[in-house]
């Protein structure tokens, strides 16, 4: 008798050793949370995604080149800095040269 409880004593100890987290937070119908590196770095991988996927479409769709519209936009501001009055040394240093 006392060989069976010990034997069965065993038997179960070594059941409670193979039991993890896991096992019991699924028995009680819950789930390991998961940490906020692991939400953080998803969510900034959607968000490198969708950079790439919008700078994408947006040189597929582009009506210009990239030296044309730097070239029309500069003049438009030119254009509204002198509408406004700005000083024209003003503009001069802050323009940058267009490669």
């Amino acid at each position: 008798m006392v060989k069976d409880i010990r034997k069965q004593g065993l038997k179960a100890l070594k059941y409670l050793q193979d039991i993890d987290k896991d096992d019991v937070l699924e028995a009680i119908g819950l789930e390991q949370r998961s940490s906020a590196w692991t939400s953080a770095l998803g969510t900034i991988g959607i968000f490198a995604l969708g950079i790439l996927v919008g700078a994408g479409i947006g040189l597929a769709f582009a009506p210009k080149s990239g030296e044309d519209f730097r070239s029309e936009l500069g003049d438009r501001m030119r254009r509204k800095a002198d509408e406004l009055g700005m000083n024209q040394d003003v503009m001069n240093r802050s323009q940058m040269p267009v490669t």
